[in-house]
């Protein structure tokens, strides 16, 4: 159960992370880049990037570290119990608020012409009902193959570095490949569960080898420095391409993938050692918290502007206080219900 908990304080802190993306992401736009202002809120949104990987990290190291010995074999009954424990808490509220999103979006425009069961049924397969939505999509599939993860990572018997290395050889093949071929098919890489296969093939061997893994966790401090350069470079790259420059592609990932992956590292690392209990709440309620922020968040867009700097900066704060807190207390008075798993799952 200690476990379980240090990795509830990782999920919310990389659901703080979120709001922070979210809230801070027109403050880009809104300044020059010529301002002080456009390069805090730059810095803010770019260095939070690790957010949806946390997640899957967080997410694989969970599954299974608590199913690990129930797929050292495969069986038709261990699979039907392990999907409809996980698909019962995700696949409801992903259909209620993908509904409720495209009825929202909707009303917004003053059209609901666009509302078919076609077009309902499209955004459901590739998460396209909201702009956060893909996230759910990514986690349906983690929930597909975490149990042949499972077994094939109990299997090989690999020590935890030929398994990054092997998991970014496998990266790096499928990137390539996206790359040369299947951008022409799939436009979306980014709702892809190989988009994140070195975290979800290092989570799957941390939550596996979890005693093992905990006793050698001190040496992940080295990857700070890894993680502040990766962390800056990739702010900076993105900088370049908000004002036109051309950068390499291949650079530009390269730098996102060793920043997120070492960052989600870090923050394991950190939430064993820091205890802080709103973070683990929050962890608890995080695919609640996750699901609904975003409309509270395009009705605080919608009620106020100012022309003022400092007012801008004290509503932006305000704006992620106020979505946090009734979010968090919504999901939780929501779960409190006998439907509430059926919601915020």
């Amino acid at each position: 159960m200690k476990r379980v908990k240090d990795l509830d304080v990782l999920k919310g802190l990389a659901i703080t992370a979120v709001i922070i993306i979210h809230t801070t992401g027109s403050g880009t736009v809104d300044f020059g880049p010529s301002t002080h202002s456009y390069f805090m809120y730059l810095a803010l949104n770019r260095l939070t990037q690790f957010a949806v990987p946390t997640f899957i990290f967080a997410s694989s190291v969970l599954l299974s570290y608590v199913h690990a010995n129930d797929f050292h074999t495969i069986t038709a009954g261990k699979l039907k119990d392990f999907y409809i424990k996980r698909f019962v808490r995700i696949i409801p509220p992903y259909m209620i608020w993908t509904l409720l999103y495209l009825f929202f979006k909707h009303a917004v425009s003053g059209s609901l012409e666009d509302i078919t069961l076609k077009s309902y049924l499209k955004c459901l397969c590739i998460g396209t009902g909201y702009y956060h939505l893909y996230f759910i999509v990514i986690i349906i599939q983690l929930y597909i193959f975490m149990p042949y993860i499972m077994y094939c990572i109990s299997k090989l018997h690999l020590r935890f570095g030929p398994t990054v290395l092997i998991s970014a050889a496998l990266q790096a093949a499928f990137y390539y490949s996206y790359k040369a071929f299947l951008s022409a098919y799939l436009q979306r890489p980014a709702s892809l569960l190989p988009w994140y296969m070195v975290l979800v093939f290092i989570g799957t061997w941390i939550g596996t080898n979890y005693e093992e893994y905990t006793k050698k966790e001190r040496h992940v401090i080295a990857l700070l420095p890894i993680t502040i350069v990766t962390g800056v470079y990739y702010t900076y790259l993105y900088h370049l391409v908000n004002i036109g420059k051309p950068i390499s592609t291949s650079v530009f990932n390269f730098t996102w993938y060793v920043y997120v992956t070492t960052a989600a590292l870090l923050l394991l690392y950190a939430s064993t050692k820091v205890r802080i209990p709103f973070f683990e709440n929050a962890g608890k309620l995080s695919f609640g918290i996750y699901l609904m922020h975003p409309l509270f968040l395009n009705v605080m867009n919608g009620i106020f502007s100012t022309g003022n700097v400092i007012t801008y900066h004290a509503y932006t704060l305000f704006e992620f206080l106020l979505i946090y807190t009734v979010s968090y207390l919504l999901t939780s008075a929501i779960e409190k219900t006998p439907f509430g798993k059926y919601i915020v799952g």
